[in-house]
């Protein structure tokens, strides 16, 4: 009996001295290395012993815990607040976006019906006084000049010379839009009926090197044309500048070709024409402008063409 009441008795000392080990084990504690370091090392000075016993008992790793815990918890919900506050924004943003696209897209289709129809009555009226015009020159071409001072002589009884026929003008749509796929061929179009004598053809192949239409002698060499046409579609306030008419010359001389067109919707710079007017190229190289095509093609029976930028 007193062997198990001397084992009983080593268990409880054990137990006793482990104590705040035993505690600090139970919790979640942020000192817990510390308590069974000083437990197990300095425990027997018994002063020791009892400060791990009060750090085992102490709540303040328990209280930062939940500090840290409640902390945590504030940060994810306002993170989780913030992201929902996004989310609601870019939707609101989608919706104003949404319903701000149908107004302006009305109206830019209303701006350019309004700029177009703009565009045709500036053509009629430039287009009705370039007829009236050519119909003035003709008549003055056709009755001679009389002296103030003498009487007029009485024609001789001889044949009169045939007048010779003018084509008639285009009398229908005063204005015809036309889009870069169209241009060339309306192009081609238009220097078929004005040059009958000749073959038109356009150019698709890669040795062309920026031609798009050639024109050969009908009958005559099909492999030199006697023109090369170049086609620049743009808006009517646009110029040509100097380096496209440099390059349509350097090409001239790379065909053989005699006779050389630059045409475009718009106009030519000033430094472009001077090159024409100042070199030996006059009666060579041609720049026809929008009005000299439109008067072209209203000569030739066709309706005028002009290229109106729908580009947003």
């Amino acid at each position: 009996m007193e062997g198990i009441g001397g084992f009983f008795t080593v268990i409880a000392i054990i137990v006793l001295y482990f104590l705040p080990t035993i505690i600090v084990s139970t919790k979640i504690h942020r000192e817990k290395t510390m308590v069974v370091a000083l437990n197990f090392f300095l425990g027997w000075t018994v002063i020791c012993w009892f400060i791990a016993l009060y750090m085992s008992l102490s709540r303040e790793g328990i209280e930062q815990l939940q500090a840290n815990q409640a902390l945590t918890v504030e940060a994810l919900k306002g993170s989780h607040e913030t992201e929902l506050k996004e989310v609601r924004r870019k939707h609101r943003a989608q919706l104003e976006l949404v319903r701000s696209r149908a107004s302006p897209r009305d109206d830019g289709l209303a701006q350019r019906q309004a700029e177009l129809d703009r565009l045709k009555a500036e053509y009629e009226e430039r287009l009705a006084a370039l007829t009236e015009q050519q119909q003035s020159l003709q008549q003055q071409e056709r009755q001679p000049p009389i002296a103030e001072d003498s009487e007029p002589e009485p024609e001789p009884e001889t044949e009169t010379a045939p007048v010779p026929e003018v084509q008639p003008e285009y009398q229908g749509e005063a204005l015809y839009v036309v889009v870069p796929s169209q241009f060339e061929r309306v192009v081609a179009e238009t220097l078929e009926r004005r040059f009958d004598d000749e073959d038109v053809q356009i150019a698709d192949d890669a040795s062309s090197r920026g031609i798009d239409i050639k024109t050969f002698q009908s009958g005559g060499d099909q492999s030199r044309p006697s023109a090369i046409v170049q086609c620049q579609l743009q808006s009517h306030d646009e110029a040509v500048e100097y380096r496209a008419v440099s390059d349509l010359l350097g090409s001239m001389s790379l065909h053989g070709a005699q006779r050389a067109y630059l045409i475009t919707t718009g106009n030519f710079s000033d430094d472009a024409q001077r090159m024409i007017e100042s070199g030996t190229m006059k009666d060579r190289l041609f720049l026809i402008d929008g009005m000299t095509f439109n008067q072209w093609r209203t000569q030739s029976g066709l309706a005028p063409v002009h290229y109106l930028s729908l580009a947003g």
